[in-house]
This record gives structure tokens, C-alpha cells and sequence, in this order.
């Protein structure tokens, strides 16, 4: 009985080492499609593999593409109105309407006082600076009369943030143009 449970011990392994290798190989085996054969007289075929980009291999750098937007008085009103209504030394101004001529850019908005409502006009130039459209801020008046400096500055980085959202952060600007009614900015895609 002793060589009986030995020859079923046995069995019983070699059944489990069987089971073990069969779960251990792949289930499914796939050989590539076979290469066209070469007829008599040409070249024998070769097969192109598509290197794989290592670590120590240099990366390539695609060439810059070129970026143009030119963008209407409509645009600009628009982009504008995202930053309104704003308060300007204690008045309240609202609804902006944007104007670009050849020469400056002009944002007139309505400004409600205590005692009623009055205009609000800023006038400017946008250029390119440091890769980003910037504005000079020349006048900020409020009813016709004159504003700090430091009105003109904030209406300057508020008019520049308005533009900013109209261009990729991945542009450099180059050039930006005043025209009748439209402004056009000019420049290169980076990465």
C-alpha cells in the first residue's frame, strides 16, 4: 500500500507540474506576417524598424510657426467688458466701448457719480513689449478732467490683461499694428 500512495504522490505531482508549466506559458502566440519573398534577380528584402528615442540622443525642436490676430473694435469691446465694471477713484464705471484708430486706441465707458452720470475715456497705444502686447496708457479723464498717474497704470495693466486673453501664452509678440477699427497682432508660436 506504501508503493500505491508513492505512485499516486508522484502522480499528483507531475499532474501539478503540468498544470504549474501549462498557466506559466502564453496562452497565445503571435509570429509576424510573413516579409514578401524576392523574385529572381532583386535585392533581397529588408525589413525597416523605426528607431526609439534614447537618452542620450539630442531632441529635436520643431521651428517656430508664425501667430497673426487681427482683432475688430468688436472684439476689443468685448474683451474689455470682462474687466468691468471697475471703480476709479471712488466712480463706478461700466459699459466700455472700444475705438482704435491708426494712431491710438481709445476706451470710452460710462461713469456714474453720485449726482448723475458722466464719461470716462482712456487713450493709448498698444506695442509689443518683452514678447506680450503692453499699452501706454497718454490720458484717463473722467468728465473731461485729468486722473493720477496711477489711474493711468492700473487702466494700462487692465487693458493689457484684456488683450493678454485674446493671445497664447505659447506666443512671442512681435509686432502689433493699429488700423481703422482693428488691431493686429503679430509674432511666433514657441513650445
Amino acid at each position: 500500500m506504501a508503493a500505491l500512495a508513492r505512485v499516486a504522490i508522484i502522480a499528483v505531482v507531475i499532474a501539478l507540474v503540468f498544470l504549474l508549466s501549462r498557466e506559466c506559458a502564453p496562452s497565445r502566440v503571435v509570429f509576424p506576417s510573413p516579409s514578401p519573398t524576392a523574385s529572381p534577380g532583386s535585392a533581397a528584402p529588408t525589413r525597416s524598424v523605426t528607431p526609439r528615442p534614447s537618452a542620450s540622443g539630442t531632441a529635436t525642436i520643431a521651428p517656430p510657426a508664425t501667430f497673426a490676430l487681427t482683432v475688430t473694435d468688436a472684439e476689443l469691446t468685448k474683451a474689455a467688458a470682462s474687466s468691468f465694471p471697475q471703480t476709479v477713484s471712488g466712480v463706478t464705471v461700466r459699459d466700455p466701448v472700444v475705438h482704435t484708430t491708426t494712431t491710438n486706441v481709445r476706451l470710452t465707458a460710462s461713469a456714474r457719480l453720485f449726482f448723475g452720470t458722466t464719461e470716462f475715456v482712456m487713450t493709448g497705444t498698444a506695442y509689443a513689449s518683452a514678447g506680450r502686447v503692453a499699452v501706454r496708457v497718454d490720458s484717463v479723464t473722467l468728465g473731461g478732467f485729468g486722473l493720477p498717474d496711477s489711474v493711468r497704470a492700473s487702466a494700462a495693466a487692465s487693458v493689457e490683461g484684456a488683450i493678454g486673453q485674446l493671445v497664447p501664452s505659447t506666443v512671442t509678440v512681435q509686432k502689433v499694428t493699429l488700423g481703422e477699427g482693428t488691431v493686429t497682432i503679430e509674432g511666433v508660436t514657441g513650445r
